[in-house]
């Protein structure tokens, strides 16, 4: 996996983790709720989504050092999680030069150097190290502005490749850990645990085994510590293993070992299972197994991509992804079926890169004929999602659509993330993309108008309902007939045009290079 210098990793995630710690005054804009909604995305590994939502914030909020952190936040999202590093730069340049006496302008000035540095452009960031101090000559980070500077000045005399500097492609290195740690259940009061053969319970710090037998095992809550069957453990966490082929969660069957959490209110079940076998039960959750086989390879290929991607920019959590659509829907052993098992079986170890690094590989139900541009729906300019004509996704089952939505619901449902939108008047189109999407619209109402990028808008609104932005709009004077094409948000791989390519002999790396731009499929070399 690809693995980012600890010295920035840590710089960005405590700027990230201050900034949404602090309090941020609440405006039109519903910044409190905003900068959490984000920074939740954050952590599910939606990043684009959550670059959309700071972007609002840095737009309609109406306070000065909001809308800089705003722009604080999506400068780190660029450079941490996307490694976007001139997007970054751009969005730190904004604050220090619109916001340039605000505590922000600081950590834009500081962090403009750490991406310099990262990028091996060690004479800049010096430049920027050395103005840092001598704009805040007591500043919080100011013994810190004066290690990297010291190391940038040495650097300079140093020649160096770019690729000796970053990080060396992906299919060059051994992957050390390809273990998925996946949220299976939270929030809940007690969790029981089977298994057809012994259970065995170790301190994760000790490595001790504290617990073993064949009986059933309920944990619950002893304070913040963890309770087996009644008796307290001492332990905040423990692991579960079992010598048989699953572990049994309140009636659901996994493979692997379980982490189990408590915190001060309930408990949390991880299941950390080999990527192989997680795909196991990601891909017939994701693709229906009775699709063509190559179809579900690629599938495949697209879902390790993708876990491995969120697992690489994950180290500070207890978990990588989720079990749900937040990231990818994992039904553990007994979601699995003969035809996808066979289809991760024969692609193991495939993954998808781009310049010699993971994708975020993002894909939909159907594009409606023609995918879409990441920057066209989020903010992120991403080079392998390019929108692209996509005839085999034109006529699909179910591929055309129409919803009606009042005024009224529209109203609340944008108001329940956070806008403060008034009695609408009506919503115009704001352009439209080279795929025929919305790119944005312009929602008026009575206190004023509110313009959105189109995906945004149809997630507030109701995304399963309002399918996709490959839309028309028919108004009247209650409220907005939409009749549209496509499911989802059209960016990567349209899973019906892979099902219809595959029965017409296409191979699955030929749908991936079809959906994803300028990619090589290659394998992990630990495989």
């Amino acid at each position: 996996m690809l693995k980012k210098p600890v010295a920035i990793f840590f710089l960005c995630f405590f700027c990230l983790f201050f900034l949404c710690m602090g309090k941020a005054a609440i405006g039109a804009y519903n910044d409190v709720g905003g900068f959490n909604t984000a920074a939740e995305l954050l952590n599910n590994g939606m990043y684009l989504e959550a670059l959309n939502i700071y972007q609002e914030i840095s737009t309609y909020s109406d306070k000065q050092d909001n809308r800089a952190r705003a722009l604080l936040f999506m400068g780190t999202t660029y450079g941490l999680y996307l490694d976007q590093y001139d997007a970054a730069l751009e969005q730190f340049d904004k604050i220090i030069k619109t916001y340039p006496n605000s505590q922000t302008a600081s950590d834009a000035l500081f962090n403009s150097g750490m991406v310099l540095y990262e990028t091996g452009k060690f004479k800049d960031a010096y430049a920027f190290f050395k103005k840092y101090m001598e704009k805040y000559p007591d500043g919080l980070r100011r013994q810190s502005a004066e290690v990297w500077a010291d190391s940038a000045k040495s650097q300079m005399s140093q020649t160096r490749k770019p690729e000796e500097i970053i990080a060396p492609p992906l299919y060059e290195r051994d992957v050390e850990d390809t273990i998925i740690r996946v949220l299976i259940k939270n929030k809940a009061e007690k969790i029981t645990i089977h298994s057809e053969q012994n259970i065995s319970l170790y301190n994760p710090f000790s490595k001790k085994m504290i617990y073993t037998g064949s009986e059933p095992v309920t944990l619950t809550k002893h304070g913040e510590q963890l309770a087996a069957n009644g008796r307290n453990l001492d332990l905040h966490m423990c692991v579960v293993k079992t010598d048989g082929k699953t572990i049994m969660v309140d009636n659901r069957r996994f493979r692997g070992e379980l982490t189990i959490l408590a915190d001060s209110k309930s408990l949390s079940v991880i299941n950390n299972i080999p990527v192989e076998q997680y795909l196991y039960g990601v891909v017939p959750k994701e693709m229906p197994p009775n699709w063509a086989k190559e179809a579900l390879k690629a599938q495949a290929v697209a879902a390790r991509t993708y876990a491995l991607y969120i697992k690489d920019k994950s180290v500070d959590k207890p978990y990588d992804v989720e079990s749900t659509t937040t990231s990818q829907v994992y039904g553990g052993f007994d979601s699995e079926k003969e035809e996808s098992n066979l289809a991760v079986d024969e692609t193991r170890g495939q993954v998808i890169t781009y310049d010699g690094r993971l994708i975020v590989a993002y894909f939909h139900s159907s594009s409606g004929g023609h995918t879409e541009d990441s920057k066209n729906v989020w903010s992120a300019d991403l080079p392998y999602l390019k929108g692209i004509p996509d005839g085999f996704s034109a006529n699909v089952p179910n591929g055309q659509w129409s919803f009606f939505v009042s005024y009224n619901d529209m109203q609340n449902n944008l108001n329940k993330y956070g806008l403060n939108i008034g009695q609408i008047r009506g919503l115009n189109a704001t352009g439209e993309s080279q795929s025929g999407r919305l790119l944005g619209v312009r929602v008026v109402a009575n206190n004023g108008t509110t313009e959105l990028k189109s995906n945004n808008f149809r997630i507030k609104v109701g995304a399963t309902r309002l399918k996709s932005t490959l839309l028309k709009m028919a108004p009247d004077r209650d409220g907005i007939l939409f009749t549209g094409k496509g499911y989802g948000h059209g960016v990567g791989m349209s899973q019906w045009g892979a099902n219809i390519m595959a029965q017409k002999g296409f191979g699955y790396q030929d749908i991936l290079k079809h959906y994803y731009q300028s990619v090589k499929i290659v394998a992990l070399s630990s495989q």
